[in-house]
This record gives structure tokens, C-alpha cells and sequence, in this order.
């Protein structure tokens, strides 16, 4: 009687192995989610350093546009075209003169 009730209270051998399957079921879908999410995490990663790099290049570039500015600017300043007049032998203005227009009169041409 007692090998009766040994046998009895223990699980039968089908349900001990798929137990077991069960269990390496579950901790290979573990581990195959922990590898996505590694892989996953990696491509983050890297697209932030390539996002990085590009938005170096582009305060570079913006940087360099900027100074292409100014020089543009201090090619058309004032002491470049007065210099420019001055090698063509133009007159310079000391004092403008301006037109004063009254409001209200106006000349018709026919």
C-alpha cells in the first residue's frame, strides 16, 4: 500500500515533460526578446550618432554661410565703393540735396 501512495501523489512522467518543455519555452522567448531588444537598443544608438554627425555638419555649414555673408557685406560696404569710385575717377558728393514734395500738387504731363 505504501508504493501505492508513493506513486500515487507523484506526477505522472507527461506532465513532468511538459512542464519542462514549458519552462524552456518560456526562457527561450526570453532570451529571443532580449536579443531584439539588444539589436533594437544598438540601432538607436547608432542613429543618434549619425543623427549627431549630421547636425555637426549642418553648424558647419551654417557657420560657413554665415561668413560667406559677411565677406559678401564688406565687399559691398561703403569704403569698397567709395575706393571702386575713386579708381574710376568719380565725383563725390559732400552734401545730397533732396527734392521737397508738397502734398497736393502734383504736374501732369501730356
Amino acid at each position: 500500500m505504501t508504493y501505492y501512495r508513493l506513486h500515487q501523489n507523484s506526477e505522472p512522467v507527461i506532465q513532468k515533460k511538459g512542464k519542462i518543455a514549458i519552462s524552456l519555452a518560456i526562457i527561450f522567448v526570453l532570451l529571443a526578446l532580449s536579443v531584439f531588444y539588444l539589436i533594437q537598443i544598438n540601432q538607436l544608438v547608432a542613429k543618434n550618432f549619425e543623427l549627431h554627425n549630421f547636425q555637426k555638419a549642418l553648424k558647419q555649414n551654417q557657420d560657413n554661410a554665415q561668413g560667406l555673408l559677411i565677406s559678401s557685406m564688406q565687399m559691398r560696404s561703403l569704403n569698397k565703393l567709395e575706393q571702386a569710385a575713386k579708381a574710376l575717377n568719380l565725383v563725390i558728393i559732400e552734401k545730397a540735396n533732396y527734392l521737397k514734395i508738397v502734398p497736393g500738387f502734383f504736374a501732369l504731363s501730356e
